[in-house]
């Protein structure tokens, strides 16, 4: 039987493939496993990990600026490390950028010192100006692949950085 993860990154996966990027970029995290394997596999799109999460704002960026669709896939403990290059850089100069970031505290999270930054982060993003969308148990899965479609023309749109949000170890449905 299939769980609320497996079904999530099934969702994750159909709404990227929606977005048809041209480069997926992201950080190693056992959470998304499926996700990042399905993309480093896919032939229809170049897929590579990045060491660190604001090296991978830097690359996507540039990918962004010469006309190319990235889309970069990152832990919420990742923001923590990027915030500066989003930003000063990449919110400052208008590059249009779709980050998505997988939830590590809050709801299912069983290590305390991880939830210290967690929690705080959606409030840390809007103080910035950083716009950022939150998927959780309380949106139906099937409405998540629509939600990140959007999120990414909202950045084409709007010409700055978009986080799409997304717990998938926790919540009403587990």
């Amino acid at each position: 039987m299939a769980t609320f993860r497996d079904l999530a990154c099934e969702e994750i996966i159909k709404g990227i493939e929606k977005v048809n990027p041209d480069y997926f970029l992201s950080i190693p995290c056992s959470t998304v496993g499926p996700v990042i394997e399905h993309f480093e596999k896919s032939d229809k799109v170049i897929s590579f990990p990045v060491s660190r999460e604001e090296d991978g704002v830097g690359i996507a960026a540039g990918i962004s600026l010469g006309g190319k669709l990235p889309i970069m896939l990152i832990q919420d403990t990742g923001i923590g490390n990027s915030i500066l290059a989003i930003t000063t850089f990449v919110q400052a100069y208008h590059v249009p950028m779709l980050i998505l970031v997988t939830r590590r505290g809050g709801f299912g999270e069983i290590n305390s010192a991880v939830n210290l930054f967690s929690e705080p982060l959606p409030r840390i993003l809007d103080d910035a100006g950083v716009k950022t969308f939150k998927l959780d148990y309380r949106l139906p899965l099937k409405e998540w692949s629509t939600a990140i479609t959007q999120g990414a023309q909202y950045a084409r749109d709007t010409h700055r950085p978009i986080i799409v949000m997304f717990n998938i170890k926790g919540g009403a449905e587990q």
